[in-house]
């Protein structure tokens, strides 16, 4: 009876363990491409309907004008992914990349409960947007809007200097 007893309460002690590593090692799901592409996700609706819209409306008319692709997603969470290993997963995944030819896409990705936000470039656009001017127009530029409240004007400010980056007028 005794042992019983024993061999059931490690039983449940390995279930506990083997519960919580399967909790730890939960990862971020990359949604299914859209059929219907835009430039603007906002699943963490951080935006509102008009936000979204100008956004959107802006970021399509720039990439219709240029070729260049910049999207921007919002997310809840990164569920326990680094979000500098995510983004440009995602880009690939979602094929962001302006023109197959020229691989000129951005993917800006932003992560609410985490508040981390990343910006990554495609191949074409890497010698303009490097790591520290995309690290710069974040710290900033976008950061100080939502630390004000403002997802919007911090998002929308963001994209501004990358079509100044892109134009070689960014400072």
């Amino acid at each position: 009876m005794r042992l019983q007893k024993k061999s059931t309460l490690i039983s449940l002690k390995l279930f506990v363990c083997l519960l919580f590593t399967q909790i730890s090692f939960a990862q971020f799901t990359i949604p299914e491409k859209p059929t219907l592409q835009t430039s603007v996700y906002d699943y963490a609706n951080v935006l509102s309907a008009t936000e979204k819209t100008q956004l959107e409306e802006k970021l399509i008319k720039y990439s219709d004008s240029t070729t260049t692709q910049i999207v921007v997603i919002t997310i809840e969470s990164l569920k326990g992914e680094d979000i500098g290993i995510l983004t440009p997963k995602w880009g690939h995944a979602w094929g962001i990349g302006g023109t197959a030819k020229n691989d000129n896409g951005v993917l800006i990705l932003l992560a609410k409960a985490e508040r981390k936000i990343w910006i990554s470039p495609g191949y074409g656009l890497e010698d303009r947007l490097t790591a520290g001017i995309g690290g710069e127009i974040t710290r900033n530029i976008i950061i100080p809007e939502f630390k004000a409240g403002s997802y919007y004007k911090g998002l929308d400010k963001g994209t501004d200097a990358l079509f100044d980056v892109f134009k070689g007028k960014y400072k």
